[in-house]
């Protein structure tokens, strides 16, 4: 890796467009002892095209699971393009605000717990991803 592409924010090395998405487990792919659970989702995923329908067939495939309809249907939320979660985000550094959740409150900044994270991309940009992930600060939000 050259020093240029260190210095490159993580989300630039997408291939197409980084996004975040959450994604709400049906019932049936859920742990047992937890009725509802989500994970942050982020992929590499097309300009132009409809992220949603990207994520579901990617999912579809990775997880070996029908997909169809998710996003329709509430499984699949908050498709946000990084660009959108850097500038809207509160955290000092910009790398983490792709993985705020939450602010306000007693905690102020909420982040996504890292066993919660899946991660669709390119080696370098996850391994980007996750050493950020490894910044975070400990008292993440549920998501």
């Amino acid at each position: 890796m050259t020093a240029q592409q260190r210095n490159t924010p993580a989300y630039l090395l997408a291939h197409g467009r980084l996004y975040r998405a959450i994604v709400s487990l049906p019932r049936e792919l859920c742990p047992a002892d937890e009725p509802l659970h989500e994970r942050v989702v982020f992929f590499d995923g097309p300009r132009r095209l409809n992220p949603d329908a990207h994520l579901e067939k990617l999912l579809c495939v990775a997880w070996n699971i029908t997909t169809f309809d998710w996003a329709a249907n509430g499984h699949i939320y908050n498709v946000t393009p990084a660009v959108e979660l850097i500038e809207g985000g509160q955290s000092e550094d910009h790398a983490q605000r792709l993985f705020e959740t939450s602010w306000g409150g007693l905690k102020s900044i909420g982040y996504a717990q890292a066993d919660r994270i899946d991660i669709f991309a390119a080696p370098e940009l996850k391994r980007r991803l996750m050493d950020t992930v490894a910044t975070l600060p400990r008292q993440g939000s549920a998501t």
